[in-house]
C-alpha cells in the first residue's frame, strides 16, 4: 500500500495548525506568506541570494538577456543543488513553497487581503529591479463626507487596486510572457491577470519538475499532488474556456492522491474519481456510449411523464454513511474535503452528475443530514394568513463550539416596506427560527448542493426558489470568510432577478467586489489564512469575474455606461462591444479595438474581436496565422460565419482545427456535427455528436443528430441509433419528431413493444392539431401483421412466445382503446386496420363495430350527394360493411352482461351489478341492418348519382338482399 498523508500534510491539506509552529507549514497555515516566501529555504530555492560570481547552468540573472523562459531552469538547477545538499527532507519545504505560490497568487486574485510582497523580489541580481511591479495606490482613502460606504458608482474613491495597473515595459512582458505559457489547447488566460509570476513558480515546484525528482518527492510528501491538482484548477480558471488537457491532469493528480489516502469504504476507494479515459473528449468512441447494442425489445419507456416546470426537490441526504462509523473521524474529514474538491473540479467542468456523486460521497464522510421540507409560515408583513415555506433542515454529525470571532463580510438588510427579512414561521420549533450552528465543510457541502440544482435545471424562478433554502441555512450563523462570501454571492444571484430583492442584490454583489479591491477604513478583515482555508472547496471567482458579475448586473437594471466602464477597465473586449452596441456606437468599440492592436498586434484575441465587429472574416484568418494556429477561437468564430453562410465543408475544416487543440469546448462539436450531416459526412457527424454527448449526457438534441447519423450510416447502426434516440427522449419528451424516429427504427429492428408505446405517445402530441394524421398507417399494420402472423415471436420457445405475445396483446390493446378509439373517429383506414386485429382476435362484435364507424366515417360527410370521389369511397365502405355482416352476423361470441337474478353467490360492491356469461350472435338483424345502410345511402345519391356505376353497385346489393329473404 502507498505511504499515506502525514500529520503535518494533513494539517496544511485542510488549513488547521501545525505542531511546529515556526516550520514552514505552520506559516503556510497561518497564511503567514511573506515570511515563508522570504525563508532561507526559499531564498535557496528560488536562488535570491545568488550573486554574479556565482556559477549558472543555463543563462545568468545577471544577463540583460534573461528572460522569462529562463526562470525555469534556474529554479530547476536550485531545487537540485538543494535537494542533495539537504537530502529527501527538503521536500517539505519545497512543496509548502510551492504551495505558499499557488496561496499567494490566490490572495492577490481571489480572496485579498492585499499582499505587499512583489513576486519578482524573490528572484536573484537585478531582476527585482527589472521587473519590479506598480502599484495604483498604496493605502485606502477616506470616505468623502457625505458619501454611503455601499453608493453605487463611488468605488474609485476606495482604496487600492492592483488589477489593471499600467506596469512598466519589461513587467508588461514577463507578465505576457507568463500568461502565454499559461495557456492551454488555444485558450488564452485573461489578460490582466496580476502576479501571473506566483502561479509559474507554484508550477515549477508542483508540476514541473523533471520526471525523477517528481517521483523522488511524491514518495516523501505525496500530498504534492493534491497541491499540483489545486495549482491546475486555478490555471484553468484563467482561461476563456476550460481546456480538456488541464482537466485530464487534474483527474489524473486527484486519482494519484487518493492511493496515499487514508482507508475508507470500498465504495468510495472505487468509485471517487473517474478515469482520464472517462472524462478525456479526445479518446471517445462507440464504447464510451454504455449499452449501445443492448437495448431489450420489452424494456418500457415512460411515455406517461409529464414535464414539470422545474426539476423536483433535491434528494434528501443519503444514508450510506453508516459504512463510515469505523473510520477515525481525521480520516472521515480528510475524506469528506477530498471528495469535495473533486466535486467542485466537476462542477467547474459543467459535469453535474459526477459532482452530485462526489458531494454525495463526501456528504457521507461527513456525517451531515439534511432535509428539505416545508413549515408553515408568513413571508410578507400585510400577510394575514400562513402558506407552507420551503426550509432545509441540516445537522452536522459532530458539535461546532467556535471560541472565537471570525470576521465575515456584512450582510447587507433587506429593508423593504413588503417583504420580511426572514421567514416568520409559525411553528416555534427552535431548529426553524434557532438552529444549530453547522461544521464549515458542511457548509460548503450545502453550497455545493445549491449549486448543483442550478446546474441540472433551467433558469426558472423554481429553481431559485429551490435553491434559496440552502443559501438561507448557510447564512444564518456566520462562519469562515470564503464560505460567507459565497453564500452572500449566491444569495445575490437569486435575488437580482425578483423587483423587491434586486436592490440589494446590486449593493450587495458591490460590497463583495469592495471589500476585497476597496477594504473600507476601520473594518475588520479575515487573514489570509482564513480566507484560504477552504477556498478550494469553494467555487469562488476571481476578482475579475466578480466584477464582471456586477457589471452584468448594471447592465440588467439598465445602467451601461456603468458596465461599459468597468469591462474597459478589465479590457473584456466582447462584453464591450456588447455595451456599445446596445449604445448604437460600434465605431467606438472598432476604434478602441484597433487602437490596442496597434499597442500589441500580436494577440490574437484581438483580431479576433475586431472581426467580431467588421463581420469580416480575414481578421478571424489573421489571428489564427499570429497564434501560430495554436488560437482556438478564430477557428470557432471563423467555423461559426461559414456555417452561417451555408458553406458547410469549410465550417467542417474549421471547427476540425478548434477541437483538435480543445475538445471540451461542446458547442464546436454540435456546430461541426450539424455541418458535416448538411454536406452527408455521417460518419464525421456522428464521432462530433458522441463527443457532445461524452460531455454533456443531457444534450437532447445531439443524441436524436447521432441517432440520424447512425440511420444514414447503413442498417448495421440501427441499433445504435435505437439506444441514442432512447436517450434523445429523455430530453425530448415532448418532441414528436424523435418519438416519430424512435417508432420506426424500433419497427425496423422488430421491437414491437417499444414501437406501439412509441406510437402511443406520438398520438398524444398530435392529435389535437393533425387529428388521424398521427397515426402511421403502415407502421400500425405491419405492428398488427407481425403479431396475427406470429413473425415477432420466431425463434423464440413455445413458453417465451407466449408470453410476450400476452404482453404485447396487453399492450396494443391499449393502443386501440385508450388512444386511438377514444380520439379518433374521422379516419376509415384507420377503423379498418384496427378491425382486422379484433377479427384476428376473434372480437367479432369490436371488428364489426370498426367497420361501421369507417363506413360513417364517409356517409356523414357533406360532400356525399353531390361530390362523386366521396359517394363513391361511401358505395365501398358501404358494400364492405354488409359483406361483414353477412360473413360475421351469425357468429356468436361469449359477452358479459348484467345478470338479473339476486342470488349472488358473493359480496357485490354498492354500486355494481353481477355479471355473467352468455353467448350471444354478433348482430342477429344483420340483414336488417344492411338493408337500412344501403337504403340510406341510396336516398342520400339517388338525385346527383342514379344510373352510375356506383349506384347501379348499391342497388344490386339492395335486391339480392331482398331476394334472399
Amino acid at each position: 500500500m502507498e505511504q499515506t498523508f502525514n500529520q503535518t500534510e494533513r494539517s496544511v491539506l485542510l488549513g488547521q495548525p501545525v505542531a511546529d509552529s515556526s516550520s514552514l507549514p505552520s506559516l503556510l497555515v497561518d497564511g503567514n506568506y511573506e515570511a515563508v516566501l522570504r525563508s532561507a529555504p526559499a531564498r535557496l530555492v528560488f536562488g535570491t541570494d545568488l550573486e554574479a560570481s556565482s556559477s549558472f547552468d543555463t543563462v545568468s540573472p545577471y544577463d540583460t538577456e534573461f528572460s522569462a523562459t529562463d526562470i525555469q531552469p534556474l529554479i530547476l538547477s536550485q531545487v537540485r543543488q538543494y535537494v542533495l545538499c539537504s537530502g529527501p527532507s527538503a521536500w517539505t519545504d519545497i512543496t509548502a513553497i510551492g504551495a505558499c505560490c499557488l496561496c499567494a497568487f490566490m490572495e492577490t486574485n481571489w480572496t485579498g487581503p492585499e499582499l505587499r510582497l512583489d513576486p519578482a523580489e524573490l528572484l536573484p541580481g537585478p531582476l527585482p529591479e527589472r521587473w519590479q511591479e506598480t502599484h495604483i495606490s498604496i493605502a485606502p482613502l477616506e470616505l468623502p463626507e457625505g458619501v454611503d460606504k455601499h453608493e453605487i458608482g463611488r468605488r474609485e474613491q476606495l482604496g487600492r487596486v492592483y488589477l489593471g495597473a499600467v506596469q512598466n515595459e519589461q513587467r508588461a512582458e514577463l507578465d505576457r510572457a507568463l500568461l502565454r505559457m499559461l495557456e492551454a489547447d488555444g485558450e488564452e488566460a485573461y489578460a490582466l491577470t496580476p502576479r501571473p509570476l506566483y502561479l509559474h513558480f507554484a508550477r515549477l515546484l508542483l508540476i514541473d519538475l523533471p520526471q525523477d525528482l517528481r517521483k523522488e518527492r511524491d514518495s516523501v510528501v505525496p500530498s504534492a499532488l493534491w497541491w499540483a491538482a489545486r495549482a491546475l484548477l486555478v490555471q484553468q480558471s484563467l482561461l476563456d474556456y476550460p481546456a480538456q488537457s488541464l482537466l485530464d491532469q487534474i483527474i489524473a493528480l486527484f486519482d494519484a492522491a487518493r492511493t496515499h489516502m487514508p482507508r475508507a469504504p470500498s465504495s468510495v476507494m472505487l468509485d471517487s474519481v473517474r478515469s482520464v479515459d472517462d472524462t478525456s473528449a479526445k479518446h471517445v468512441d462507440e464504447a464510451r456510449v454504455p449499452q449501445l447494442d443492448g437495448v431489450m425489445a420489452d424494456e418500457p419507456i415512460d411515455t406517461e411523464r409529464t414535464e414539470p416546470d422545474a426539476a423536483p426537490v433535491p434528494e434528501p441526504s443519503s444514508s450510506d454513511s453508516d459504512a463510515w462509523d469505523n473510520v477515525p473521524v481525521a480520516d472521515r474529514e480528510l475524506w469528506a474535503r477530498f471528495l469535495l474538491e473533486l466535486g467542485v473540479v466537476y462542477s467547474q467542468h459543467s459535469m453535474p452528475l459526477d459532482s452530485k456523486r462526489m458531494v454525495a460521497l463526501a456528504q457521507d464522510a461527513s456525517g451531515l443530514q439534511w432535509q428539505m421540507t416545508g413549515a408553515r409560515g408568513k413571508r410578507t408583513r400585510f400577510q394575514t394568513f400562513d402558506t407552507t415555506q420551503l426550509v432545509l433542515l441540516a445537522k452536522s454529525a459532530r458539535r461546532v463550539d467556535r471560541d472565537t470571532h471570525e470576521a465575515a463580510p456584512e450582510a447587507l438588510e433587506l429593508n423593504d416596506d413588503v417583504l420580511l427579512e426572514h421567514v416568520s414561521f409559525t411553528d416555534p420549533d427552535a431548529e426553524l427560527s434557532n438552529p444549530a450552528d453547522l461544521q464549515t465543510i458542511d457548509k460548503c457541502m450545502l453550497l455545493a448542493f445549491c449549486l448543483n440544482v442550478q446546474n441540472e435545471n433551467p433558469a426558472h424562478g423554481l429553481t431559485s426558489e429551490q435553491m434559496l433554502p440552502f443559501v438561507t441555512r448557510v447564512l444564518q450563523h456566520t462562519g469562515n470568510w470564503s464560505v460567507y462570501t459565497m453564500a452572500l454571492l449566491l444569495r445575490s444571484r437569486l435575488e437580482r432577478s425578483k423587483t423587491r430583492t434586486v436592490e440589494r442584490a446590486t449593493l450587495q454583489l458591490q460590497q463583495l467586489v469592495d471589500q476585497i479591491t476597496h477594504p473600507l477604513p476601520g473594518s475588520e478583515e479575515a487573514g489570509a489564512g482564513e480566507r484560504m482555508q477552504y477556498m478550494f472547496a469553494l467555487s469562488l471567482p476571481s476578482q475579475w469575474a466578480l466584477e464582471r458579475e456586477l457589471a452584468e448586473q448594471f447592465i440588467s437594471l439598465g445602467v451601461v455606461r456603468s458596465a461599459l466602464d468597468i469591462f474597459e477597465r478589465l479590457q473584456m473586449w466582447d462584453d464591450v462591444i456588447s455595451c456599445y452596441t446596445m449604445l448604437d456606437q460600434t465605431d467606438v468599440a472598432e476604434r478602441i479595438v484597433r487602437s490596442e492592436l496597434e499597442k500589441t498586434p500580436d494577440r490574437p484575441k484581438l483580431w479576433c474581436v475586431l472581426g467580431d465587429l467588421t463581420k469580416d472574416p480575414k481578421h478571424w484568418q489573421h489571428a489564427w496565422e499570429v497564434s501560430g494556429h495554436r488560437y482556438a477561437r478564430a477557428m470557432r468564430t471563423l467555423g461559426s460565419y461559414h456555417f452561417a453562410k451555408y458553406e458547410f465543408a469549410e465550417a467542417v475544416e474549421c471547427y476540425e482545427n478548434a477541437v483538435r487543440l480543445n475538445p471540451l469546448y461542446e458547442n464546436s462539436w454540435y456546430i461541426m456535427g450539424c455541418a458535416a450531416m448538411s454536406i452527408e459526412q455521417w460518419e464525421k457527424a456522428a464521432r462530433a455528436f458522441l463527443h457532445v454527448v461524452s460531455i454533456d449526457e443531457n444534450n437532447g438534441e445531439s443524441w436524436n443528430n447521432l441517432a440520424t447519423a447512425y440511420l444514414r450510416m447503413g442498417p448495421e447502426y440501427r441499433t445504435r441509433a435505437l439506444h441514442a434516440l432512447r436517450e434523445a427522449i429523455k430530453f425530448l419528451h415532448d418532441s414528436w419528431r424523435v418519438w416519430s424516429n424512435f417508432m420506426h427504427v424500433s419497427m425496423s429492428l422488430g421491437m414491437l413493444s417499444l414501437s406501439v408505446q412509441a406510437m402511443g405517445r406520438l398520438i398524444d402530441l398530435r392529435v389535437g392539431k393533425v387529428g388521424a394524421e398521427c397515426v402511421d398507417l403502415d407502421v400500425l399494420r405491419s405492428i398488427i401483421s407481425s403479431v396475427s402472423r406470429g413473425a415477432a415471436f420466431a425463434g423464440m420457445s413455445e413458453a417465451d412466445a407466449q408470453a410476450k405475445e400476452q404482453r404485447l396483446i396487453s399492450q396494443i390493446d391499449s393502443l386501440l382503446v385508450r388512444k386511438i378509439e377514444a380520439r379518433i373517429t374521422s379516419s376509415a383506414p384507420v377503423w379498418r386496420a384496427m378491425a382486422d386485429y379484433w377479427f384476428w382476435r376473434n372480437d367479432f362484435t369490436h371488428c364489426l363495430d370498426c367497420y361501421i364507424k369507417a363506413y360513417r366515417c364517409f356517409s356523414n360527410m357533406p360532400q356525399i350527394s353531390y361530390a362523386p370521389p366521396v359517394f363513391n369511397d361511401a358505395v365501398d365502405a358501404a358494400l364492405e360493411l354488409v359483406s361483414m355482416y353477412e360473413n360475421l352476423g351469425d357468429k356468436t361470441q361469449v359477452v358479459r352482461v348484467a345478470s338479473e337474478s339476486n342470488d349472488h353467490d358473493g359480496v357485490v360492491p354498492e354500486g355494481e351489478r353481477k355479471t355473467v356469461a352468455v353467448e350471444q350472435p354478433v348482430c342477429a338483424d344483420w340483414k336488417h341492418q344492411s338493408k337500412m345502410v344501403l337504403r340510406g345511402l341510396i336516398g342520400k345519391g339517388k338525385e346527383s348519382f342514379d344510373g352510375t356505376p356506383a349506384f347501379t353497385r348499391l342497388t344490386d346489393a339492395l335486391n339480392e338482399l331482398r331476394s334472399g329473404n
